[in-house]
């Protein structure tokens, strides 16, 4: 007869949890920064060699939100799954527990 030695750290899924909440976080500030910062084509100066450097910039920088904002959506995705893993466990031992008398 094989015991299950399964244990589940709870404690570890919420800091995982708040962990994966604070990079999307960081994430979010980040592109929210791109988005705030005032990026003229004349910030860019009036030489010749300058000329279509905010074309550019534009580019990358939409290229840059995108990647802000895939990573922000991974992250919140890992942060749900953690809070309903660790509700899923939570649920299971009360369930458990009541059918035990406890």
């Amino acid at each position: 007869m094989s015991t299950d030695t399964t244990k589940v750290a709870l404690q570890a899924l919420s800091t995982y949890k708040q962990a994966a909440q604070d990079v999307s976080e960081g994430f979010e500030r980040a592109r929210q920064a791109l988005v705030d910062a005032d990026v003229s084509s004349d910030s860019f100066g009036l030489l010749q060699e300058s000329q279509g450097i905010h074309t550019k910039y534009t580019e990358r920088c939409d290229d840059g939100l995108n990647v802000l904002k895939d990573g922000r959506d991974v992250f919140d995705a890992l942060t749900d799954a953690m809070d309903t893993i660790r509700q899923a466990y939570t649920s299971a031992d009360n369930a458990a527990s009541q059918r035990f008398g406890g």
